[in-house]
C-alpha cells in the first residue's frame, strides 16, 4: 500500500501537555495544556468552519474537509512539545524550536549573549501530518542543541507537506532544516576551543555548526517532506531537507524528499549519516553536498522527474579548505531525467567515495548522456573515488573517472539491476576501502556488506521503500 494524504481520527482526550524547562533546558515542573476549543468562521481550503480542539500552546483552526482538527504551530517553540497523531498540524511560517540559531560564544551551549542555548525537543507521534499554508516561507528550523523526535513506521510515516490536496504540487512550502553542532569547514579546526563557530545557514534561518562530529539534533525515521522548496527570494528556493553542522548522533533513515522545487536534500559539513533514502521528482539536484560534510549514505534511490533541471549529485567542496567534502555513498541507483545530460558533478575541489552503485537515465532521455563530470573535483583516486560502479551512460569531456560501462544496466520493475555485472561487484569492504586510500573516512560501522549494485537487492523478498513512500512517486 503506498502512501496517501491521512484521514485522521479526531480524538476525545485531552492533550498531555509537555515538559517545561527553566532557561538553561533542565526540566523542572510538568504541566498539562487544556484543549482549546474555538469556532473558527468558514475558511477557504476545504477547511469547514467548524470547531476545532487544540492544546493551549497552539492556535485552532477550523476544522478540515476530513473533520480533522488543525492546530497552528506557535513561532517559536522553547520548551519539549508533542505533535500528536490525531491532529494535522498547521504551519502559517517560520516555526523555529530552540533558540541555538543565535550567534553562539566559543563555548557550545552558550550564547553570545551569555544566555543558555534551549534544548527543547518536538516530539512527533507516526502517523502525524504537518502542513505549510500553501504559497508561503512555512518551514521548520530545528536549532543547534535542541532535537525533532519524529519517528515515524512503515506503516504510519510521518509527512510534511503543503496544505493543498495531494501530493503533486512542488514549491508550495518551505521545507525541513536542521542545526547542530558538527564541524564545518568555515569554523577553524586549528583554533577549536578559541574561535567560536556560527555559520549563517540556509534559508535565512541563522547560525549553525560547531566541533562536535557525534552530537545529535534528533531523529528523522519514516519520514515524508513533499512539494517543498517555496522561493522567498528571487532565485533562491529552501531544500526538501537542509543540515547545516549535523553531527553523526543523529539518525536518519526511510526518508523521501518528492518534488521540491529546489534539491532534494543538501549536506552543509556535518558528520550525519543516511540510509534508505529516497529522492523522487526534485526539480533541482536530487543529492547536493558542500562545505565539508563527511558523513556516509547507504541504500539511496534517486529519480528525476521530467521537470528537472539539475544533476543527480552536485558536489562542492566551497567554504575553505581547511578539510574537504568527502562523504561515502554506497548502494546507491541514480536515474536520471529532465533536462540535465550529466548525472553527477564534482566541483570546487570535492571529493567523495562511491561504492556498489548503478548509474542510468529514463528511457525519455533523448541524446548523449555524461555519467560524471570530475574536471573540477579533488584529486581523482585518492580523494574523489568510485569502486564497482556500473553505468550505461556514457564518459565524456572532462571527465576522468570510469566506473564500469555496460549497455544496458537492466533495471527491472523494483529498481534493482539484472546486469550480470551488478552481481559481480564482491562483498563491500568498508576496513579495506579505508585501507586502500587515506582519504577515506567512511564508518564500517554504518555500512551493511552488501554483494550487489545498486539501492535494491536483485534477490530482495520485499523491498524497504514500499508502504510508505508517496503513491505513484516510483
Amino acid at each position: 500500500m503506498k502512501l496517501k494524504k491521512l484521514a485522521i481520527a479526531t480524538a476525545v482526550l485531552s492533550s498531555l501537555g509537555s515538559l517545561y524547562g527553566c532557561s538553561e533546558g533542565d526540566k523542572a515542573t510538568i504541566n498539562i495544556d487544556a484543549p482549546t476549543t474555538v469556532t473558527n468562521p468558514p475558511a477557504t481550503g476545504g477547511d469547514t468552519g467548524t470547531t476545532s480542539s487544540c492544546p493551549d500552546w497552539s492556535s485552532a483552526r477550523p476544522k478540515d474537509a476530513d473533520g480533522n482538527d488543525v492546530c497552528q504551530l506557535p513561532a517559536t517553540i522553547l520548551v519539549d512539545r508533542t505533535l500528536t497523531s490525531d491532529k494535522v498540524w498547521y504551519m502559517e511560517s517560520r516555526v523555529t524550536v530552540g533558540n541555538g540559531n543565535q550567534e553562539m560564544s566559543i563555548d557550545e551551549g552558550i550564547l553570545a549573549n551569555g544566555d543558555a542555548v534551549i534544548d527543547a525537543t518536538l516530539s512527533i507521534q507516526p502517523g502525524t501530518q504537518i502542513k505549510g499554508q500553501t504559497g508561503s516561507f512555512a518551514n521548520l528550523i530545528i536549532t543547534r542543541g535542541a532535537k525533532i523526535m519524529a519517528e515515524g513506521t512503515a506503516d504510519a510515516p510521518i509527512v510534511f507537506s503543503s496544505d493543498s490536496a495531494g501530493f503533486d504540487g512542488v514549491g508550495e512550502w518551505g521545507g525541513l532544516i536542521l542545526h547542530g553542532y558538527a564541524p564545518h569547514n568555515e569554523c577553524l579546526t586549528a583554533d577549536q576551543g578559541a574561535v567560536a563557530c556560527n555559520i549563517d545557514s540556509e534559508g535565512e534561518s541563522g547560525f549553525g555548526g560547531g566541533y562536535s562530529p557525534d552530537d545529535s539534533s534528533g531523529v528523522l525515521r519514516y519520514v515524508v517532506v513533499a512539494e517543498g522548496g517555496f522561493e522567498f527570494a528571487t532565485g533562491n528556493e529552501i531544500n526538501g531537507i537542509s543540515l547545516i553542522g549535523v553531527g553523526a548522533g543523529t539518525e536518519m533513515e526511510y526518508i523521501q524528499i518528492h518534488n521540491n522545487a529546489d534539491d532534494g536534500i543538501e549536506y552543509y559539513g556535518g558528520t550525519v549519516n543516511t540510509r534508505y533514502l529516497v529522492l523522487t521528482g526534485n526539480q533541482d539536484d536530487s543529492i547536493d553536498w558542500d562545505e565539508g560534510w563527511q558523513g556516509n549514505v547507504q541504500y539511496l534511490l534517486a529519480v528525476q522527474g521530467p521537470e528537472a533541471s539539475g544533476n543527480l549529485i552536485e558536489a562542492d567542496t566551497e567554504g575553505t579548505l581547511d578539510f574537504l567534502s568527502v562523504p561515502t555513498i554506497a548502494n546507491a541507483t541514480f536515474i536520471g531525467g529532465g533536462s540535465n545530460a550529466t548525472a553527477a558533478v564534482f566541483k570546487a575541489t570535492s571529493g567523495g567515495f562511491v561504492h556498489h552503485s548503478v548509474f542510468t537515465y529514463d528511457d525519455a532521455f533523448a541524446g548523449e548522456t555524461t555519467c560524471v563530470d570530475a574536471s573540477r573535483a579533488a584529486q581523482v583516486g585518492t580523494e574523489l573515488v568510485y569502486t564497482n560502479v556500473i553505468a550505461d551512460c556514457d564518459v565524456s569531456g572532462d571527465s576522468v573517472l570510469l566506473p564500469a560501462l555496460v549497455t544496458d544496466v537492466q533495471l527491472d520493475a523494483n529498481y534493482a539491476s539484472q546486469a550480470p555485472e551488478s552481481s559481480s561487484v564482491g562483498v563491500l569492504d568498508i576496513e579495506d576501502i579505508n585501507a586502500t586510500y587515506a582519504a577515506s573516512v567512511a564508518d564500517p560501522d554504518f555500512f551493511d556488506a552488501t554483494d550487489y549494485a545498486g539501492a535494491v537487492d536483485p534477490n530482495a523478498s520485499s523491498l524497504w521503500f514500499e508502504g510508505w513512500t508517496v503513491s505513484g512517486s516510483l
